[in-house]
């Protein structure tokens, strides 16, 4: 009596919390918006053109500063300055500056044009956008008088009338009948004291910076105006740009205001809402004008989101109520969590061990721990599946492809998690029709119990997996390969379906990422039919030791795609063999080098390591190949840079013998007259007799300038044996006679 007595008040006191909070929240939605909804409407009309015309002129500056940016960059340029202050200058580099501005051009978008104007030879270049960064080259200059674009030749006139780096909008008759708004940034030099200056212009489109295209919708308009109430832009045919927003309202409402705001006024017997911005730095603002009728005209639609809005708050009403019972209610909520809990951990536990049990039954060919050995349909049994007449069981192996980079960039739950999303759109494509049962095993690896109809199982199977491998591909971006067990309608060939399995994931390195392996169809070789090829390997182990990348690359693929019809106990046996010679090899070079850029230890261990793919594999003996053949090249080039530095101090410290010759530094490096001679020459761009010429002369001239050594005296000092001969190298090499060079 005591309990129930308890468990009314209970409930008493649920009902009563959500029946107040209900009314609570209904009455107050209702009060607030019945009083201030039409504040409410103006405000967030207000907020959020407000918003977007704010991120439109922070949009406006950056987008500013970028075409500055190409401006002063354009100004700088080394072909545009000749370009800009040259009074003559040559086709070539008149070439190269409009080449140049051709790809100032394109570096931003929506460019009109680019215009230089060169005081000193009255020209101004024109450069326009014409979508081609290089096209023949033209002399695109004209005159002030002939330049088809008058405001700009007028801005040009009296540029010191503009603030650099301050765009101006204006327009330029393009025929007739049609005129161009741009918006152009100058620069002149600001160093001369003359109106007449060095002018570069970059006119933009309006499209540039004022992304939002024109409308003829009359609800909403868009206006940018200066402080001088001239619009700047305008998103609709009623208002032209450089036009005067007085003419239209009362512009100095905005003016005298400095923050954003908005207020209500008369357009052409419209009424509107005037919304407007702060000033920027350019003196402009946004202002936005929304037609009052088609504003009121929403109410309706708000009326909706009114609704929805009270139904909200009675929802936080309702939650309020929620919490209040939840409180009440802990007791029991608890016990049941702890029942739950009990209950979860019951069945996981009854889960994992069926499934460990399943495994060794498996691994073990049945062999229970008593002796006893249970067949392939007891082992169904326990998996809640059995074969009808029709049907056949089939294993299938969802593997994930680059396990172990996944582990890399992944902790093992969101792989589980990936692997287990596979196996779930694979159940969910397959129907109820299809009996499975799932057993995880490592390493990124499940098996599948499949049982199928045997008409069309293969065809209808592989159908599935292809789907679940695109749908895991493209919602998770992780790829799924298949292994697929023979189709027996015998549930005691179990065993032999899972050796199938395990065969074919021993070999899971030559797999194709994304694939579908069915065992019947692999062709494996006996172990004894295969020959392991030394002579391939010693040509291999030649061009190793030679540094030919190309060579050994090829050599070691042959050797190794012979190996992938085998079992893979061939391969690993193939690898480790070349692995060892290639360690053994490397230490041999590390040892004999006193410069090596790679230790055989480092090496090791990329070979040995484990991989997902045979082409990773390789790819890391290519690695290899081309680091060999790299630290050879060098070592060839520091032999002969040894090479030309000895003949260098050769000639410094024997200059003066008159014995010294080419034959004699050939003898001293142990090489051949021609072979220092061609690579002396190809390494310093000088014959070994220029260099000891030149040597011999820069010693003549010393001691003619600070000895009063007789000419011939001179001559012997520096190695020549005829002073004739001293006296004609001498004036072919100084242009003068040593007397003559001494007096000077």
């Amino acid at each position: 009596m005591k309990s129930g007595s308890k468990e009314s008040k209970i409930y008493l006191k649920v009902s009563i919390t959500i029946i107040f909070c209900v009314v609570i929240a209904i009455f107050i939605t209702s009060s607030i918006l019945y009083v201030n909804f039409q504040s409410i409407l103006m405000k967030h009309e207000y907020e959020t053109n407000l918003d977007k015309m704010e991120s439109e002129e922070i949009q406006r500056a950056q987008l500013s500063n970028i075409a500055l940016n190409t401006l002063y960059q354009i100004y700088k340029d080394i072909s545009v300055t000749k370009l800009l202050t040259y009074e003559k200058i040559s086709p070539f580099e008149e070439s190269a500056a409009f080449l140049q501005l051709r790809s100032f051009l394109v570096t931003i978008p929506n460019v009109n044009s680019i215009y230089v104007y060169n005081m000193k030879n009255k020209r101004i270049y024109d450069v326009t956008n014409e979508n081609k960064l290089i096209k023949p080259w033209n002399a695109d200059y004209y005159t002030r008088a002939d330049f088809y674009d008058s405001t700009a030749v007028t801005m040009i006139d009296h540029c010191t009338d503009y603030t650099p780096f301050i765009v101006v909008p204006r327009y330029y008759q393009i025929d007739n009948n049609t005129a161009k708004c741009v918006y152009s940034y100058i620069m002149y030099d600001t160093f001369k004291n003359s109106k007449q200056r060095n002018v570069i212009m970059l006119n933009l489109e309006s499209e540039y910076l004022f992304q939002e295209e024109r409308s003829d919708d009359p609800s909403t308009i868009s206006l940018v105006v200066d402080n001088a109430g001239k619009m700047i832009y305008s998103s609709s045919s009623e208002f032209e740009a450089l036009d005067n927003v007085k003419d239209y309202f009362d512009y100095d409402n905005i003016i005298s205001k400095e923050k954003a705001g908005y207020f209500l006024t008369d357009i052409n017997g419209k009424k509107s809402v005037i919304i407007f911005t702060k000033m920027d730095k350019y003196g402009w603002r946004g202002v936005n004008i929304i037609n009052y009728t088609h504003l009121v005209s929403q109410v309706n639609k708000l009326q909706s989101v009114t609704i929805f809005i009270t139904i909200l708050i009675a929802c936080i009403g309702l939650f309020g109520a929620f919490i209040c019972s939840y409180k009440l209610s802990a007791p029991i909520r608890i016990m049941s969590k702890d029942i739950s809990i009990l209950q979860s951990e019951k069945r996981q536990t009854e889960t994992l061990t069926k499934r460990i049990t399943l495994k060794e039954f498996l691994e073990n060919d049945g062999l229970e721990s008593d002796g006893s050995r249970k067949s392939g349909a007891d082992l169904l049994s326990l998996l809640g599946i059995q074969l009808t007449k029709d049907q056949k069981l089939a294993l299938l192996c969802v593997k994930m492809d680059d396990y172990q980079y996944l582990l890399e960039t992944s902790n093992s739950q969101i792989i589980n998690a990936y692997k287990f999303a596979a196996i779930n759109i694979l159940n969910e494509l397959m129907g109820e029709s299809i009996n499975t049962y799932c057993l995880d095993l490592s390493l990124g690896k499940s098996i599948l119990f499949v049982v199928i109809d045997g008409k069309g199982a293969k065809e209808c199977l592989d159908t599935h997996i292809v789907c679940m491998q695109r749908l895991v591909k493209e919602y998770f971006q992780v790829s799924i390969s298949v292994a697929v067990s023979s189709f027996e309608e015998d549930s005691n060939k179990l065993f032999y379906q899972y050796e199938q399995i395990e065969e074919v994931l021993s070999r899971s390195i030559f797999w194709t990422k994304g694939t579908i392996v069915h065992c019947l169809d692999m062709k494996i070789n006996p172990v004894e039919n295969y020959e392991y090829p030394e002579s391939k390997e010693k040509q291999f182990m030649e061009c190793f030791t030679h540094g030919k990348a190309k060579e050994a690359e090829e050599i070691y693929l042959s050797i190794v795609m012979e190996t992938y019809h085998y079992p893979i106990v061939i391969y690993n046996m193939v690898i480790s063999r070349l692995i060892f010679m290639i360690n053994n090899m490397v230490s041999l070079i590390v040892k004999n080098s006193s410069k090596c850029s790679f230790a055989s230890t480092i090496i090791l261990t990329n070979l040995l390591q484990e991989f997902d793919s045979i082409e990773e594999r390789n790819g890391k003996f290519r690695d290899l190949f081309e680091l060999i053949q790299r630290d050879m090249a060098n070592k060839k080039n520091d032999k002969l840079h040894q090479i030309i530095t000895d003949i260098n101090l050769l000639i410094e410290k024997e200059y003066m013998n008159p014995l010294l010759s080419i034959e004699m530094i050939a003898e001293e490096v142990g090489m051949s007259t021609a072979h220092i001679c061609r690579i002396y020459k190809q390494d310093t761009g000088n014959t070994i007799n220029e260099t000891l010429l030149s040597k011999r002369m820069e010693q003549a001239r010393q001691l003619l300038t600070d000895s009063s050594l007789s000419v011939n005296a001179v001559s012997e000092k520096v190695g020549f044996t005829s002073s004739s001969y001293f006296y004609r190298a001498f004036k072919k090499v100084n242009r003068v006679t040593p007397n003559e060079f001494r007096r000077k």
